[in-house]
């Protein structure tokens, strides 16, 4: 079993030092030579840079309703590096599953395989309705399996036809050359027995969040996987704050407002803390950590290789 290690690219995190929208005034003496032609889309682009530079394996995008469009922002990004794997999260109410598994696909043509499917968990009724979707508390879960259904049918199958509850599909299916990509790996999360159910139905890769009992709830993922005929590969969302050393770590997170979960100590800590959760079966890590861009240098450039030489002096176990 190997270990993949991402970046957390959040579309809604801080903005990028150019955009002319985030711009700190300048005082009337001097001139103000950035820009103006630079957007977010620059920053993102740096993010991603400089996750290749340091050799992360791939960047997460995570849904954020008030911001971007997560595809799009990859499929862009697709373009500026190689290589590098673009898991981008949306959530199952984005329309048809048939058109959503062609752009995928075409993605997919596109970017040599890079693309990763992260689907978004379900927010308040309220959140959903601003957005257009009303389906009921009680359906979300069946129209996600009726969409990974469908979208994976008609990449698969031809003809392919379904009808569920919430899609209907007649001879359907997609002709060469669309059917030629591997369909996007599938990201699911959720900590719930609900959640983990429907991983072991439909997901590749379940993310489990920073808070979670590993122990239990990867043993709890694989009995209902294997009962499934299926096998789900078990991931964590995990922030991190990691320095030269404990102590200066310690007084960074001392004065900052951490996500529940974070890891704390220097690069030497941190990366046995993580070699710890890959022992348990981790093997996808998404790491997070602000400002995002300098801490992918940061982290990229001092963590990694710690991990990593662990990890290679210790084999995880197939």
């Amino acid at each position: 079993m190997s270990l993949s290690i991402h970046w957390q690219l959040d579309v809604a995190a801080e903005p990028a030092r150019n955009e002319p929208s985030a711009r700190t005034a300048l005082p009337g003496l001097i001139r103000d030579l950035r820009h103006a032609g630079q957007n977010r889309f620059d920053y993102y682009a740096q993010v991603a840079q400089a996750t290749a530079q340091t050799a992360f394996d791939g960047l997460y995008l995570p849904f954020r309703a008030q911001a971007d469009e997560t595809r799009i922002v990859a499929s862009a990004l697709a373009r500026e590096v190689r290589g590098l794997a673009l898991i981008a999260e949306f959530p199952a109410s984005v329309g048809s599953a048939v058109y959503a598994a062609k752009q995928a696909v075409t993605f997919q043509r596109g970017a040599q395989g890079r693309l990763g499917w992260a689907i978004a968990p379900d927010d308040a009724p309220n959140a959903r309705a601003a957005r257009g979707d009303t389906v009921s508390d009680g359906d979300l879960t069946l129209r996600l399996a009726e969409f990974l259904t469908v979208a994976h049918g008609v990449h698969s199958q031809r003809p392919f036809s379904f009808k569920g509850d919430f899609f209907e599909v007649e001879q359907g299916g997609f002709a060469d050359p669309l059917n030629r990509p591997a369909f996007p790996p599938v990201y699911l999360r959720g900590d719930s027995e609900e959640a983990l159910a429907v991983s072991a139905r439909h997901g590749d890769i379940h993310l489990f969040s920073a808070t979670a009992d590993l122990p239990s709830s990867i043993a709890a993922l694989t009995a209902l996987a294997e009962k499934a005929g299926r096998q789900v590969a078990a991931g964590l969302l995990q922030p991190v704050l990691a320095r030269e050393s404990d102590e200066e770590a310690a007084q960074d997170a001392a004065r900052l407002a951490l996500p529940p979960g974070t890891l704390v100590g220097s690069f030497d800590t941190v990366a046995a803390d993580l070699a710890v959760l890959v022992a348990l079966g981790v093997s996808h890590i998404v790491l997070s950590a602000s400002p995002q861009l300098e801490e992918a240098y940061r982290l990229g450039q001092h963590l990694l290789p710690r991990l990593r030489a662990r990890l290679a002096a210790r084999p995880i176990a197939a």
